[in-house]
C-alpha cells in the first residue's frame, strides 16, 4: 500500500513538473514579438503586421540577413500590409486585399521589395507552415519553396535605395505615415538602414467614382 501512494505521489509531482514547465513557456516573452500598426490615409485604411526581431548585439544586413537573398521583412510568418481600398504603388495599381511583404536587401544599390497576393485571406497565420521563412505554406513542396510558382503568383516587385544612418535601431519595426493624407510613406527601420516607399491612395479615384455612384441612385 505504502509503494502505491508512493509511486501515486510521484507521478502527482513528475506532472505538476511538467505542467509548470509548460506553463512557464508558454508564459515566456517570445523573442521576436508580433507588432501591427495601422493608420488611416484619404479614403483608405493601411495595416502592417510583422514579428519585431531585436539585433542583441549582432551584425543584421549582411550578417543575419544576408545580402541578395530574399527575405521576409521580419520574423517568423509573413510580414502583411493590407489595404481597403485599391491603391497605386510604385506606379502599378494594386486591388484592395492583404499582401505578403519581401526584401532583397543588396550591400551597394537599390533594395528590392516584392508584394505578393495570393489568397492571404483564405490562409490566416494559424495555417502557414510552422518554422518557414516567411512564404505561405502553399508554395512548400517536398520541404522546399517552390521560386517558380511564387514569382509566378507576384503581384508588384519594384526597387528602394536604402537611407542609412549613424546610429542603431534593436528592434525592426514599421510607420505608416499619412502625409498629405492622400499618398501616404510606408518606412521599415532596423539596425542603421530605412526602406521607404509611398502608397498613393488614389482619393481623386475613389472620389470620383463615389459621386457617379451617388448620380445613378
Amino acid at each position: 500500500m505504502i509503494k502505491k501512494l508512493t509511486l501515486v505521489f510521484s507521478i502527482f509531482i513528475l506532472s505538476s513538473n511538467l505542467s509548470a514547465q509548460k506553463a512557464t513557456s508558454y508564459l515566456s516573452p517570445v523573442p521576436s514579438p508580433q507588432a501591427f500598426v495601422s493608420q488611416n490615409v484619404g479614403m483608405t485604411k493601411i495595416s502592417v503586421s510583422y514579428s519585431s526581431p531585436g539585433m542583441k548585439g549582432r551584425e543584421v544586413f549582411g550578417g543575419l540577413v544576408p545580402y541578395d537573398e530574399e527575405w521576409r521583412a521580419g520574423a517568423n510568418s509573413p510580414t502583411l500590409i493590407s489595404f481597403s481600398t485599391d491603391v497605386s504603388v510604385s506606379g502599378k495599381t494594386l486591388r484592395a486585399g492583404k499582401y505578403v511583404i519581401r526584401m532583397t536587401p543588396k550591400k551597394d544599390g537599390n533594395w528590392v521589395v516584392n508584394l505578393n497576393l495570393r489568397n492571404i485571406a483564405d490562409r490566416p497565420p494559424s495555417l502557414w507552415k510552422e518554422g518557414a521563412v516567411g512564404f505561405p505554406y502553399d508554395y512548400y513542396k517536398d520541404g522546399k519553396v517552390d521560386m517558380k510558382s511564387f514569382k509566378k503568383d507576384m503581384s508588384h516587385s519594384f526597387e528602394v535605395a536604402p537611407v542609412t544612418w549613424e546610429a542603431n535601431i534593436e528592434r525592426l519595426f514599421y510607420r505608416v505615415d499619412p502625409n498629405d493624407n492622400k499618398t501616404a510613406k510606408i518606412s521599415m527601420l532596423w539596425e542603421n538602414v530605412i526602406i521607404q516607399f509611398d502608397v498613393d491612395t488614389m482619393t481623386e479615384e475613389h472620389l470620383e467614382r463615389f459621386s457617379k455612384t451617388l448620380e445613378s441612385n
